[in-house]
């Protein structure tokens, strides 16, 4: 049995912990995965998994393995990359996961450019507002923002971004301005679902304390473009950041309401997983996306 193979298989399983998933990934059968890690089991003469009809768990022996296989197919994978850029064109599926509205908005145009540049790489994009478990999906680069939490994956920032408080000419002109972040509180807020708390607007002050404010409105969506478009319709106030509005509020179609208060800050990030290599043709994205997207304004 080839052990290289092996090894690849080996280390699908124990990343996934599921020998469905990696029989999926791989696109072999489930009784070949299991063949293969039978047959690493018994040259060993030791038990890398414990598995039942539920789940699998990895034994010391199996952490070991592990390390020693990721040590040697990682090795290889340099040397093939070495000498592949010698001698080709970067090519093969990539497959990354991008958020809906910065998606649609700044890195399709991106991909574009980027499949223009190496047309032989296949570009596999899921567009979700959602995390994706990079192990089971197999998706090679996510962009995420906020607060991306865990320890499982690399995250290089590509852009930063602020939210701002606005609403339509029209909107004002019926309902008033505010003088103060508390007058929210008597407006119609478009609140955004996939916040952590959609009714609590937080901004820092001219004195740089921050402050929040409970909001409330009949309308709520959990997609940004869309709220920026019932906003510019007139149908209340949006707390959203300026890659979707800084375009509106330079042409007058919204207004920024606090210009005294600077809203939420963060990145977005090009995330990977924790790996000690990456394919070439990701490694060209990351860079490409970081170029591209690093001191961008909106």
């Amino acid at each position: 049995m080839d052990k290289l193979q092996a090894m690849k298989v080996f280390c699908r399983v124990y990343e996934a912990e599921s020998f469905k998933l990696a029989s999926e990934t791989l696109a072999i059968s489930r009784p070949m995965v299991t063949r293969y890690i039978n047959s690493i089991e018994e040259e060993l003469g030791t038990k890398l998994l414990q598995r039942n009809t539920r789940n699998i768990s990895i034994t010391h022996a199996g952490r070991k393995y592990y390390q020693h296989c990721m040590a040697i197919l990682d090795a290889i994978e340099e040397a093939e990359n070495e000498i592949g850029e010698l001698t080709q064109k970067p090519k093969g599926l990539l497959k990354i996961s991008v958020p809906m509205d910065f998606g649609l908005s700044h890195i399709v145009p991106l991909l574009d450019r980027f499949s223009r540049l190496y047309p032989q790489i296949e570009l596999d994009v899921d567009f979700t507002d959602k995390r994706v478990d990079m192990t089971e999906s197999g998706v090679d680069i996510a962009i995420r923002g906020g607060d991306l939490g865990g320890d499982q994956f690399v995250a290089r920032p590509l852009c930063h971004l602020t939210g701002f408080v606005c609403a339509s000419p029209s909107y004002i002109l019926e309902k008033g301005e505010l003088k103060d972040l508390e007058d929210l509180k008597h407006h119609s807020c478009l609140l955004y679902n996939n916040s952590q708390i959609p009714d609590r607007w937080s901004l820092t002050d001219s004195e740089g304390v921050s402050r929040t404010v409970s909001v409330s409105g009949a309308l709520r969506a959990n997609n940004g473009s869309a709220l920026t478009r019932f906003a510019l319709a007139g149908l209340g106030i949006i707390y959203q950041p300026d890659f979707l509005v800084a375009k509106y509020i330079e042409s007058g179609e919204l207004v920024n309401m606090l210009p005294s208060y600077k809203g939420y800050e963060f990145n977005f990030y090009a995330i990977y997983p924790q790996r000690k290599l990456m394919s070439r043709k990701t490694r060209l994205l990351l860079t490409f996306l970081q170029q591209e997207l690093t001191n961008t304004k909106f």
